[in-house]
């Protein structure tokens, strides 16, 4: 039973780590995008496809918000949980 809950516990971990990597690209991608684009903020870079996966409904957020609040916001979020499992796991 105990190593049915560590193979678990490391496969969670695991898909958090390989989400967390997703949305470390996603947010350098979106960066490159709009920096070279002048920071013009009415061209939609098209990533936002990703994070509809992620929400069940389209977030009603701009194109700067979702660069400079929501993604840097679900990336610490990541962070923050990976540690706490970590933290409690051991």
């Amino acid at each position: 039973m105990l190593i049915l809950e560590i193979l678990v516990f490391v496969a969670a971990m695991a898909l958090v780590a390989l989400l967390l990597l997703q949305q470390v690209v996603t947010q350098v991608k979106e960066y490159r995008f709009y920096r070279s684009r002048g920071w013009d903020f009415s061209i939609d870079s098209g990533l936002d496809r990703i994070d509809e996966r992620i929400a069940p409904y389209r977030l009603p957020i701009s194109n700067w918000q979702r660069l400079y609040l929501f993604r840097p916001a679900y990336i610490l979020m990541l962070i923050w949980f990976m540690g706490m499992a970590f933290a409690f796991a051991f």
